[in-house]
């Protein structure tokens, strides 16, 4: 309790040594950033995996199984009844075939390149990541020769296309010749989508498996099967396992993290300077507590010479200073969970920070987890414990003479 008290005396404010209580807030302000930034950063990293994960599975799936045939597969609910697990192994929850390829969309006098994805009426896709913001979700026939086409919102503004609006869907089956003529068919617009990814509301057209199949003259054929785990924890660990089941090298299996290796290099790639931000914060406040306990001990270095006079030991100096820089290092510590926490909260309720929309969304995201705190925490703590012993040792190694002299 002596040396604690006496500790908490060294750090008090008092005219001769109102720099040293200058020093102390600095020091405790730098770790305070330092220890706020990390939080903020692996909230920021976490966030973007979570929105992009979330945001390409609800364009595609967990897990896609596909056919090396340029057919495709030819027996979709063979393969399904392969991925059947009564112990539920695989975590499979839902299976979609699907048919997708690329066309042409034409309307009025303007054209773009797009992609048409053919889909069940009955599973259903259309949910909060990928929701319909006009119109229905309805596919199917409207009569004998128009089918329903569901656009994405982008591409809708761009080609002015309304709920109701005829447009017409150019295919082509291998390579187009006198004899090999583009399929042309007219679907009507009973949807509009929006997925929060620009990129493929520009693209990607929805309409009926069936209506797919026969704009590409793909009879039974579908490009594959799109499945979605009840555990996405799972995706990577389960890849293999689905690929032996379904008749691999005939059929293979692919899970969201391949098939969009692209983005998912991108988030990895901003996790890589994360050890060096780390290591240039932890030696700024490594470097702060040091300078400021080193020149605790010099302007204390008399009453150091004081205190051994009267039997202090060399322990006693040593816990003295070693509780001083504890005390900043805690101070530093809270008020950066603090500061941390309490930016990222804002974040969340108003949306301070604006992103452009090359990102896949509109503002900074964040994923707040309790353990980001205290992982940082533990880190912050032992490190202090580290950085204080160097000028506690030095101050318990003077002569008490000579900090008696030392004016």
């Amino acid at each position: 309790m002596a040396n604690f008290f006496l500790a908490k005396r060294f750090l008090g404010s008092k005219k001769e040594s109102s720099f040293i209580s200058f020093i102390t807030a600095i020091s405790v302000a730098g770790i305070a950033i330092g220890v706020a930034a990390l939080i903020i950063s692996v909230s920021v990293l976490g966030g973007f995996e979570r929105e992009i994960t979330h945001k390409t599975i609800s364009l595609s799936s967990h897990i896609q199984v596909t056919a090396f045939q340029k057919e495709g597969i030819a027996d979709y609910n063979k393969v399904i009844s392969q991925l059947k697990d009564p112990e539920n192994e695989l975590y499979v929850d839902k299976a979609h075939p699907y048919v997708q390829k690329e066309a042409v969309i034409k309307f009025k006098d303007r054209t773009e390149g797009i992609i048409i994805k053919g889909v069940r009426n009955e599973d259903s896709i259309f949910n909060s990541q990928r929701s319909i913001v006009a119109g229905t979700g309805l596919l199917g026939k409207v009569d004998s020769s128009i089918s329903n086409i569901i656009i994405g919102n982008k591409l809708a503004n761009k080609l002015n296309i309304n709920i109701g609006d005829r447009i017409f869907i150019i295919a082509t089956v291998g390579i187009p010749s006198a004899v090999n003529t583009p399929v042309v068919k007219g679907f009507n617009v009973s949807g509009i989508y929006e997925s929060g990814l620009k990129e493929y509301d520009d693209v990607l057209l929805y309409t009926e498996l069936k209506d797919a199949q026969k704009l590409f003259s793909m009879g039974p054929y579908v490009t594959g099967v799109e499945l979605f785990l009840t555990n996405p924890d799972k995706i990577r660990k389960v890849t293999n396992e689905i690929k032996a089941r379904v008749d691999y090298p005939n059929n293979n299996a692919r899970n969201v993290y391949q098939i969009y290796k692209g983005l998912f290099t991108w988030v990895e790639l901003q996790k890589e300077p994360i050890p060096i931000v780390l290591g240039l914060i932890i030696i700024v406040a490594g470097i702060n507590i040091i300078g400021f306990l080193l020149m605790l001990v010099l302007e204390k270095t008399e009453t150091i010479g004081i205190l051994k006079s009267l039997g202090a030991k060399n322990t006693d100096i040593i816990m003295i200073f070693f509780i001083q820089g504890m005390l900043i290092s805690i101070a530093g510590i809270i008020l950066g969970n603090l500061l941390g926490y309490g930016l990222c909260y804002l974040q969340l309720e108003y949306n301070i920070v604006k992103i452009p929309e090359i990102y896949y969304m509109s503002a900074v995201p964040l994923q707040i987890e309790a353990s980001t705190g205290i992982y940082v925490t533990i880190i912050a703590v032992l490190l202090s414990i580290l950085v204080t012993v160097i000028p506690s040792y030095m101050a318990s190694r003077l002569n008490p003479i000579t900090s008696l002299r030392f004016k």
